[in-house]
């Protein structure tokens, strides 16, 4: 079966009729997150799923509404009509003549008021287009879907997935049944086990009811019978604990014996994580001593006067002259109030002398007539002590005294001309930052050094820092290839700093031994031994009470019973080896150049598991998830292959982003394998082979490796134009082929 056409019609974000015709082989549908993706998916499981199909997770009907395009409603008036439709053409190879089926699913919405919408028309139908012939014949949906092949709802479940998380089928509890009733022929001796069960509880009714007869012996044939079935119940118990102890001590056996042979690798990496800790502890420091706290600089260290030097000179220039202005001004102007103070003395003591009619002459001629002791006026003598020489004298004192400024005149206060001493406090300020001893003139000076050596060694730090951390990504890698390269294929992590760990295994080992060996050398033998011998006793009275023939035939039922269920059980494990079988084929197929190891299915506890081992049979216990992802992959190809066997039809496999957890290359390798290796249609929506552009933002394809895919390729994107992130009606994605 191959799908070769697919449409869309107003679903969600796809408004409007679009179109995607596939290849029979690899199909890949590119888009970013936002650009239809999951729609895309969901669109084809809808179109898939009859509304009465089983509702499990991944094939809820979801509501109508929800699904009608925003844009196509938006331009709706009050009672028009919108359709949504999805509609799937397929096709089988192996049909003589190409016989196509189409199965459209629809429904009709009408506009209300108040923005309310109604379903009014529902359909999901089927039609049969023959090769030569015009038109399509209707058929029924189960006509199809089931009886026509066209992927009945118990092999979509193993072909339709969404997201990487759901690839792994095994973590479904139906899934081992499923598979039993697809493609075992177990089902075929169903109807034999359920007779042998029914054969072997008559028979146990039989001898029951034939004890009846032998009266003498019925106590003793009750109670051996009781006593067998709680014997055989013992046996299925220690049955039960051996096939435990013995898992336990395998897999607790297998990890020490891989851990003797990784204990160089334990040693080491446990000396990388020492060396780890040791340089994320420097890195740490480092990273403290970063100083790019320059905001706080700016003032704390005055770095704001990096440029201020030549300002600060000017300055201090126009401070000294504007002083030096103001020393002039006060001196003038104390010079003025003194003079008016001398002329105002000479004024007051001109007029004291007026008062006495005397004159600075008249002193000089009275004491030159003291010294020649005569009147120079009237020419008397007038010796010492005389009344004329001791007038003379007394006038002259009172003169010079009248004339000379006492001792307790208040000295002339002079009024400064300026009240204040701003200049001087701006003269002191530019001081201190041109003072060498207090060394800011020449820390401005210096601080264009300063900040350049601050970076410099800022610099030099994050260089260190960033070598180290290659260091630390080297380390890193390298206990991670030690890790992944372990013997044992355990997590050497988990044993590199916790040798308690490591006792704890052998101790689990040594005691899960013992358990084994009691099992298998003592309890189980001994249950056997007289389980036997209470058979042989039952068999004993049944013979001596004639009912040999009953025992006889319960015996052979027992025996028919248990072979079925052997083969039942034999027959599943021949069924999951050979899913691992052909799983194992395409997991080498999609691992060219990467490690795979060996998938093996089986059954523990009466569920399906799946561990992946190397060649050693050395079980792999921490495979990465993109190995995890080609191995679950590899099974369903592996089941697909199956069905193709068994029901003489093929299915296409259809993934969104199956490989989400792969790096960048891994996937693109992954999927030139998928197109060169794989012989099957697969339709996979991925956002592989699509890069950002960190100028645009937007997200633009990777020609060069998406070149080297010779398969049909898809690019789904939101129309741009008139496309507003906060209005969902703005929403159309559009589809477009993408040619070489």
């Amino acid at each position: 079966m191959i799908i070769k056409k697919l449409i869309i019609n107003n679903f969600r974000s796809y408004y409007g009729e679009k179109v995607f015709i596939f290849s029979k082989n690899l199909n890949l549908i590119l888009g970013s997150n936002g650009d239809g993706k999951t729609t895309f998916f969901e669109a084809l499981n809808w179109v898939l799923t009859p509304k009465d199909a089983p509702k499990e997770a991944g094939d809820k009907n979801p509501e109508e509404t929800t699904l009608v395009s925003a844009k196509m409603f938006s331009k709706m008036n009050v009672g028009d009509k919108g359709r949504v439709s999805v509609s799937i053409e397929i096709t089988y190879e192996q049909e003589k003549f190409t016989n196509n089926r189409i199965i459209e699913r629809s429904f009709v919405v009408e506009k209300q008021g108040e923005g309310k919408m109604a379903v009014v028309e529902r359909a999901h139908d089927a039609y049969l287009c023959s090769a030569g012939q015009k038109g399509k014949k209707l058929m029924t949906l189960r006509e199809v879907l089931e009886t026509g092949g066209a992927f009945p709802a118990v092999i979509k479940k193993y072909h339709l997935f969404k997201g990487e998380d759901k690839l792994n089928i095994f973590d479904n509890k139906d899934t081992l049944q499923n598979l039993i009733d697809l493609y075992s022929d177990v089902k075929d001796i169903v109807p034999f086990k359920g007779f042998a069960a029914y054969a072997k509880s008559m028979a146990e009714k039989a001898i029951a009811g034939s004890k009846q007869k032998a009266t003498a012996n019925t106590k003793a044939v009750a109670k051996l019978n009781k006593e067998i079935v709680e014997l055989g119940k013992k046996l299925e118990q220690y049955e039960m604990q051996l096939s435990q102890a013995k898992s336990t001590y395998n897999e607790a056996d297998a990890k020490l014996e891989g851990l003797k042979e990784d204990m160089a690798a334990i040693k080491r990496i446990n000396e990388l994580q020492e060396k780890e800790k040791e340089i994320k502890k420097y890195i740490t420091i480092l990273q403290k001593r970063i100083d790019e706290d320059f905001s706080r600089h700016l003032l704390d260290q005055q770095w704001i006067l990096m440029g201020f030097t030549p300002i600060i000179e000017e300055y201090n220039r126009k401070m000294q002259s504007f002083l030096a202005s103001k020393a002039n001004i006060e001196r003038e102007y104390e010079k003025k109030q003194e003079e008016e103070h001398d002329k105002e003395l000479t004024k007051k003591a001109k007029t004291e002398l007026e008062k006495i009619a005397w004159k600075m002459n008249d002193v000089e001629k009275m004491k030159y007539m003291l010294h020649t002791h005569r009147c120079a006026i009237c020419g008397s003598e007038a010796p010492e002590g005389s009344v004329t020489y001791d007038f003379i004298k007394q006038r002259i004192h009172d003169v010079i005294e009248l004339l000379t400024p006492k001792p307790t005149d208040k000295k002339v206060e002079i009024k400064k001309y300026f009240s204040n001493d701003n200049i001087e406090d701006l003269v002191k300020m530019g001081d201190k930052l041109v003072d060498e001893e207090s060394k800011i003139y020449t820390n401005i000076e210096g601080i264009p050094s300063v900040i350049q050596m601050r970076f410099a060694d800022n610099q030099k730090m994050r260089d260190d820092i960033a070598a180290w951390s290659q260091k630390l990504t080297k380390i890193a890698n390298k206990i991670a290839s030690l890790n992944a390269n372990s013997v044992s294929g355990i997590n050497l992590l988990d044993y590199a700093n916790d040798i308690d760990s490591i006792n704890q295994l052998i101790s689990q080992r040594e005691d899960s031994g013992l358990e084994r060996n009691r099992l298998l050398q003592i309890t189980i033998p001994k249950a056997k031994e007289e389980l036997q011998k209470k058979r042989d006793e039952l068999k004993k009275l049944m013979k001596a009470a004639g009912n040999d023939a009953q025992y006889d035939v319960y015996e052979f039922f027992r025996h028919l019973h248990n072979a079925i269920e052997n083969t039942e059980e034999a027959t599943t494990e021949e069924l999951l080896a050979s899913i691992a079988k052909n799983a194992n084929v395409f997991l080498a197929q999609l691992n060219v150049d990467d490690f795979t190891g060996v998938i093996r299915i089986y059954i523990k506890d009466n569920k399906p598991m799946i561990d992946l081992e190397d060649k050693n049979g050395k079980i792999i216990t921490n495979p990465n998830t993109s190995l995890l992802t080609t191995m679950h992959i590899s099974i369903l190809l592996a089941i697909s292959e199956l069905t193709k066997e068994s029901k003489r039809s093929e299915y296409p496999l259809i993934f969104d982003a199956p490989t989400s957890s792969f790096d960048e290359g891994k996937d693109k390798s992954f999927y030139d394998c998928l197109n060169t290796k794989v012989d099957k249609q697969c339709i996979v929506v991925t956002k592989s082979f699509l890069l950002k552009n960190e100028k645009t933002g937007e997200y633009e394809i990777d020609k060069v490796a998406l070149d080297k895919l010779n398969c049909k390729k898809f690019r789904i994107k939101k129309l741009s134009d008139g496309f507003d992130k906060l209005d969902i009606t703005t929403i159309d994605t559009q589809v477009n082929e993408i040619t070489d």
